[in-house]
């Protein structure tokens, strides 16, 4: 709370992956409760994508006006 767009974006880089050991799906649903900037799905698509997921799709409830 309180950061803008930027620094929202550069706070998920680097922070999210797959659990070692583990192997992402090949189909994968994220959820989200609200998307802001959309960074944290971005994130969460890109790391899926590189660990091997063929198809990556997204749900949220709601999003911040004006983005």
């Amino acid at each position: 709370m309180g950061r803008d767009r930027a620094e929202r974006l550069l706070a998920v880089r680097g922070s999210i992956g797959v659990r070692p050991g583990a192997a992402a799906p090949a189909r994968a649903i994220l959820v989200d409760d609200v998307v802001t900037t959309g960074g944290t799905l971005a994130a969460c698509a890109e790391t899926l994508r590189a660990e091997g997921s063929e198809e990556v799709s997204a749900i949220a409830y709601a999003r911040t006006p004006g983005r």
